[in-house]
């Protein structure tokens, strides 16, 4: 009998230490699950912050995109209306100044052609020819008196408040540096 209680004993002893042995091991696999159970939390939590942000990130992109898109067509028709309120309030200006110009560009032109015959033209205006540019006339004084006394005279008409521009310049500075010259030119053709 003995025999049979220690054997119910040992039995039992060891079913204890298997309980406890299972416990054990049942702590761990929760221990476990729950340190994996953490982590996969954590790693979805740090992914969807990652997305969530992204997603803030690119609706703010979007959002100043589309605000500066539409401050820009704002300024550029606020740019617009007041252009055209300026073209509106300056047009009579303009176009009085536009035609003021066009006179006197007009009066330029006609005075060239009519100089050689005003009062006070002291060359003779047989020995006159007009060019236009780089200068408008070109004297050769005393031609149609004598062929033997002759003096070439560039002149250009000047009238209003208009100055030489740089071509008419360099044309003045050739002539009084003495930079003029003679050349006969026979191309040779039908001989």
């Amino acid at each position: 009998m003995r025999y049979a209680v220690a054997n119910v004993r040992f039995e039992t002893v060891t079913s204890s230490e298997k309980q406890d042995t299972m416990s054990e091991q049942l702590g761990y696999l929760f221990l476990v699950l729950f340190v994996v159970v953490a982590a996969i939390c954590i790693y979805l939590s740090i992914t969807i912050s990652h997305r969530v942000q992204a997603g803030i990130n690119r609706w703010r992109n979007e959002e100043r995109q589309a605000l500066e898109t539409e401050l820009k067509q704002l300024a550029d028709a606020d740019a617009r209306l007041q252009f055209e309120r300026w073209k509106q309030e300056h047009e009579p200006q303009i176009r009085e100044d536009a035609i003021q110009r066009s006179l006197a560009v007009t009066k330029g032109k006609v005075t060239e052609h009519i100089v050689p015959y005003l009062p006070g033209f002291d060359l003779d205006p047989k020995d006159i020819r007009f060019l236009g540019t780089p200068i408008d006339l070109i004297a050769f004084k005393g031609l149609d008196a004598s062929v033997e006394e002759v003096e070439i005279v560039f002149i250009e008409v000047k009238t209003g408040g208009s100055v030489l521009t740089p071509r008419e310049r360099a044309v003045k500075k050739a002539v009084e540096g003495k930079k003029v010259s003679w050349r006969v030119f026979n191309p040779g053709l039908g001989s």
